[in-house]
């Protein structure tokens, strides 16, 4: 790398000072993530040479495409670019987090990094300009004078064109304020798009101006007001109108443009772009070598592209061919099925004892003590441990195995999966021997196994579907060596694919029977748990995965678990789904509580697992920042597990839009309801309700709680009626 340093920002240089550096832009190391984009801003801290701790933002480039490379190679990298316009424009007296330093790659399309000083508890005008285009500035930013911030920002602009600064992206976005009032401190930020000029042209001067998205006429005369005394004169005022409403019309456009490239892009099998810090594969490798590990995601990323995917498939059509055809009509029969059997959860009141709630857990997550502390927290029954055998098995998640399996603790039921990269599906000699070795150490502390992870993902390095029987095949084995009484889980195909479901539990052969189905039922493409998917809303798709099992030669029932779910967050190259699934923590509480509802409370899934408990990207846990920050999922969870223990669970029958169910025990009742609707609903329950808490455990007041997104629990006066089987 190549940069350059802010001493009087930095202080100055030591030997360690590289080292420093790289830690800092490692992804790896990020604090809170702020903005995951084109460009990645996260949290940061800067040890100055003076011991003194600087809270910084870093900002990562990305230069994937031939536009960025040119770009990059005609005027430097854009954190180059940030770097100096920040120094430059501070020296003129416009406020900037103060620049610390710029580092960029040696190579066109490798990333740079800008790094500057954190404004502490920034807003971002977007948010009250938002609020103030719907009329709701004073509702919502109570200390702020929509009119006089807006003349401040005006102001802010005429000190940017009367020192020649040409800022080019005057958005919301690029303005922050140090608080919530009136007279915070605005700082301008995203510089790399600035030029410096002796004079601007008005149309310079204009076309900075009407970037900002003031969108009512009155707030737009403020905003110019503060530009210039009395506002502009008719002709420019026009002129402003022409490019304001040009420059809306022009990002909507450009937004669904961009949605139709994307589509159209995809149609033409594009290369899949890595992030900067997942390793590179050999280039001389074949499709089926080019996963390599992401330890951001704790998952593999596959380089090899949609193009040379195709080409394996199709090479290995035949493979794939049999088990379809051979499974084509019983899937079509457990579709019929699921769709009677969903009709049926809808019109008949079924009584389920709520249990089988779990949490997985992978290698080097959290501290172990930590691991258990959360566990017993919790006070979940069940956990899944992930277990890497290309790795050493001697490591964190034994040492957790120990202490959960240990009889003097309360009872825990244990899960063990046994995952495989493509070294061992090549070499089954090598996956016997691990395998055995994983069921012998482990036995002592549980029954239960799983054999393989996502058969339907090539980056896991199963291409066919006799490579993964031979993977099964091989741990049945192990384990019914080891224990008669030991129970067996597969196939755990990923997501809802019910056709490879269906091919992988229908070879028909002995060697590859198991006991239970397990399913990796990730929703998180249709963001709430209740969005159809090929027709099936999230108990339909269950019902699928039952009446699967209960109709597979390989399953030995019909029981069915889910090893896997979650919602990934907006953390940047922690997330393993990308940004468009992402949700923020509060709804992915939401959805974890509504997903385990559905599956447990209709008894479509005797198990569900949250993937996993400590993690960056998803996990309930946040391990980032030298603590573990219990995020609104993980009290979710622990709310939910608390009310409901020893229930049996009925679901309720409701309006259109509000969804719910009762759990029930001798003299006593609480209700569980919410809205589908992100904009809330007014439904009440017909019987009193005696207390009420939200969806994290706290108590809410007196009165009327409003549902919405994020369900509630209501103790109610217990109906007097005879119990419904």
């Amino acid at each position: 790398m190549t940069g350059a340093v802010d001493p009087v920002a930095t202080g100055d240089l030591d030997a360690g000072f590289e080292a420093a550096l790289r830690r800092l832009l490692d992804p790896a190391n990020a604090g809170r993530s702020l903005h995951w984009g084109r460009s990645y801003l996260y949290e940061g801290t800067w040890r100055r040479r003076d011991g003194d701790d600087v809270a910084v933002v870093v900002k990562q480039f990305r230069h994937d495409d031939l536009r960025a490379r040119l770009r990059r190679r005609r005027r430097g990298s854009r954190a180059r670019l940030s770097f100096h316009a920040a120094r430059r424009l501070r020296g003129l007296g416009i406020p900037t987090p103060e620049p610390l330093f710029y580092a960029e790659s040696t190579t066109v399309e490798d990333p740079a990094w800008f790094v500057c000083r954190r404004v502490p508890e920034a807003l971002e005008l977007r948010y009250v300009l938002r609020a103030l285009n719907s009329g709701q500035g004073a509702a919502r930013f109570p200390e702020i004078d929509g009119s006089v911030l807006l003349r401040r920002v005006g102001a802010l602009a005429a000190q940017l064109h009367r020192h020649g600064v040409w800022f080019r992206d005057l958005t919301s976005g690029n303005v922050l304020l140090s608080g919530p009032t009136t007279d915070a401190e605005l700082y301008l930020v995203d510089l790399n798009r600035v030029r410096f000029r002796r004079r601007l042209s008005m149309s310079q001067r204009l076309r900075d101006l009407s970037r900002m998205p003031v969108v009512r006429e009155a707030d737009r005369a403020e905003y110019l007001r503060g530009y210039r005394d009395g506002g502009l004169p008719r002709f420019l005022q026009l002129w402003f109108d022409l490019y304001h409403h040009g420059f809306r019309l022009r990002i909507r456009s450009k937004h669904g443009a961009r949605r139709g490239l994307r589509r159209f892009a995809d149609l033409l099998l594009p290369r899949r772009r890595a992030h900067p810090h997942v390793p590179g594969a050999d280039t001389a490798a074949k499709a089926q070598e080019r996963a390599v590990w992401d330890p951001l995601t704790d998952q593999p990323h596959q380089h090899a592209t949609r193009s040379q995917r195709l080409g394996v498939r199709l090479r290995d059509a035949a493979h794939h061919a049999r088990p379809l055809l051979r499974a084509a009509g019983p899937l079509f029969a457990s579709i019929l099925e699921a769709k009677r059997v969903r009709r049926r959860v809808d019109r008949f009141v079924e009584r389920i004892p709520f249990s089988g709630l779990g949490v997985a857990v992978g290698p080097d997550s959290a501290p172990v003590g930590d691991l258990v502390e959360a566990i017993d927290d919790l006070g979940v029954d069940n956990v899944l441990l992930r277990f890497h055998l290309w790795r050493d098995l001697h490591g964190d998640l034994l040492e957790l195995a120990e202490i959960l399996g240990g009889a003097e603790r309360r009872p825990v039921e244990l899960v063990f999966q046994l995952s495989q990269d493509r070294s061992l599906v090549r070499d089954g000699g090598l996956w016997r021997r691990r395998v055995e070795e994983a069921v012998s150490t482990l036995l002592p502390f549980g029954q239960t196994f799983l054999i393989g992870q996502a058969p339907n993902r090539s980056k896991w390095g199963v291409w066919r579907p006799d490579e993964y029987w031979n993977l099964l095949a091989a741990g049945a084995r192990a384990v019914g060596a080891a224990d008669r009484d030991g129970c067996v889980l597969a196939p755990a195909v990923i997501d809802f694919e019910p056709h490879a479901t269906a091919g992988l539990v229908h070879s028909g052969l002995p060697e590859h029977r198991f006991d239970i189905l397990a399913s990796q039922l990730y929703v998180d493409r249709r963001g709430a748990p209740e969005n159809r998917q090929l027709g099936f809303d999230l108990a339909g798709k269950l019902a699928v995965l039952r009446a699967l099992a209960r109709r597979a030669p390989d399953c030995a029932s019909d029981r069915s678990w889910v090893t896997e779910f979650n919602w990934p967050l907006r953390e940047g190259p922690h997330a393993p789904a990308g940004r468009d699934v992402a949700v923020d923590e509060d709804t992915q509480a939401s959805y974890l509580v509504r997903y385990c509802l559905e599956a447990l409370g209709t008894g479509l899934a005797e198990r569900v697992f949250w993937w996993q408990l400590a993690a960056a990207g998803y996990g309930l846990i946040d391990p980032r920042g030298g603590g573990l920050r219990r995020r609104p999922a993980y009290l979710a969870l622990r709310q939910l597990r608390h009310v409901l223990a020893g229930a049996g669970v009925e679901r309720l029958r409701l309006p259109p839009g509000v969804r719910g169910y009762r759990a029930l025990w001798p003299g006593r009742e609480i209700q569980v309801l919410w809205a589908t609707d992100r904009r809330g609903r007014s439904f009440w329950p017909p019987v009193r309700v005696r207390r009420a808490w939200d969806r994290d455990g706290l108590e809410a007041g007196s009165g009327d709680v409003p549902l919405g997104p994020a369900p509630v629990y209501l103790e109610v006066e217990r109906r007097q009626e005879p119990d419904v089987r």
